[in-house]
């Protein structure tokens, strides 16, 4: 059973077709999102910047920053540039373009420099709220917090925005979660409609070995889909810039400067990608079950088209909002990071049991 509906998806031009098409939005969305990152003369020059500074923090290369940040800022502010010829002596061709990126560079620099100092002042800061708060619950919290803040420090400098472009992209999963949607209509709707999978439904047992088949390979779909779609938006960043950083800890990232989680950009991104595809697989099985009370394609894409558009407006216009792996905006809480995936997964596992005995009770009085 479960190589005859491999073999027949593989067989099918559609999925083939679709799965393609949905490689070439996902790259022509990474390129248009990040267009103004990756071309003209100010990144060109942002670039060979970082090529001097990236790397272990030192004091030469802030001296460096910070001399050539004054020299270029005295330039502009005596009008000592020019704006329609390119100057040999700056690294974007325009003094006024390298006073923006290495004023830009330098923040960043710095924040990196004095991340130590800004947890030590987090930690004042609890050290008050545990001394002060009667709340057992928030008291227990801020010194969890407090442990976890405890002698955090950054060494090496990266430029960290196609990294944040990369974990924050939400469109490929989008895609893939289509692709599960078009590969339910595919094994169920679709067989209902031309009423071939009624041949196959001679036994109870014969209906038990259908279903888990076809969810096996929703499962096996899904899974293979998503990797390749991530693999892919992995390899297209890679070429755009995106060859260092990923290893540092996550909180080198400004946004999660205060994140309890004491854990890699890579490992969150790892993390990420599983609870988003337990949530796309939600998603899925969600519209497995609808598909049971619907014998017609065009009513399957309807119904996929009013559920995305529903989760769309329930969370926020994010669709996905629900089954990351952390909120960013939760440094605190953490044991809240697992709850609205965890509890979104149960109650679509409890809905598959009953599409199960719905598909099984259904088939099986239908050729008795």
């Amino acid at each position: 059973m479960i190589k005859g509906e491999l073999y027949k998806l593989l067989r099918s031009k559609s999925v083939k077709v679709l799965f393609i098409l949905l490689l070439v939005l996902n790259n022509l969305q990474i390129i248009y999102v990040n267009y103004q990152n990756i071309y003209g003369d100010i990144n060109t020059g942002k670039r060979k910047i970082l090529k001097i500074i990236e790397g272990p923090i030192s004091q030469q290369k802030y001296d460096w920053l910070v001399n050539y940040h004054n020299t270029m800022l005295e330039q502009v502010n005596n009008g000592n540039y020019n704006t329609k010829n390119k100057s040999k002596n700056t690294f974007s061709g325009y003094v006024f373009g390298d006073e923006q990126i290495s004023n830009n560079l330098l923040e960043d620099y710095e924040y990196t420099i004095n991340y130590h100092s800004s947890i030590k002042n987090k930690i004042t800061i609890l050290d008050e709220n545990i001394k002060k708060t009667q709340n057992s619950k928030w008291k227990k919290e801020n010194i969890m917090l407090k442990k976890r803040l405890k002698n955090r420090n950054l060494s090496y400098y990266y430029d960290y925005t196609l990294i944040n472009n990369f974990m924050n992209q939400d469109f490929q999963y989008l895609l893939f979660l289509i692709f599960c949607i078009i590969l339910v209509i595919k094994l169920f709707i679709y067989e209902k409609q031309k009423q071939t999978d009624l041949y196959f439904y001679i036994s109870r047992k014969q209906i038990k070995k259908i279903f888990i088949s076809k969810i096996l390979m929703i499962l096996l779909f899904t899974f293979i889909s998503s990797l390749l779609l991530l693999i892919e938006s992995y390899l297209i960043y890679y070429f755009l810039g995106m060859k260092n950083g990923l290893f540092q800890p996550l909180y080198a990232l400004p946004h999660f400067m205060y994140e309890p989680y004491n854990i890699s950009i890579f490992f969150y991104i790892v993390c990420n990608y599983f609870f988003r595809l337990v949530g796309c697989l939600s998603f899925s099985y969600l519209f497995l079950f609808l598909c049971h009370f619907l014998n017609k394609e065009y009513k399957g894409f309807f119904i996929a088209i009013l559920i995305i558009y529903i989760s769309i407006q329930l969370y926020n216009n994010n669709l996905l909002s629900i089954i990351s792996f952390s909120s960013l905006n939760d440094s605190i809480y953490n044991q809240r990071v697992f709850m609205s995936s965890l509890l979104f997964s149960f109650i679509i596992l409890n809905l598959n049991f009953f599409t199960y005995f719905l598909f099984k009770r259904r088939y099986y009085v239908s050729i008795n």
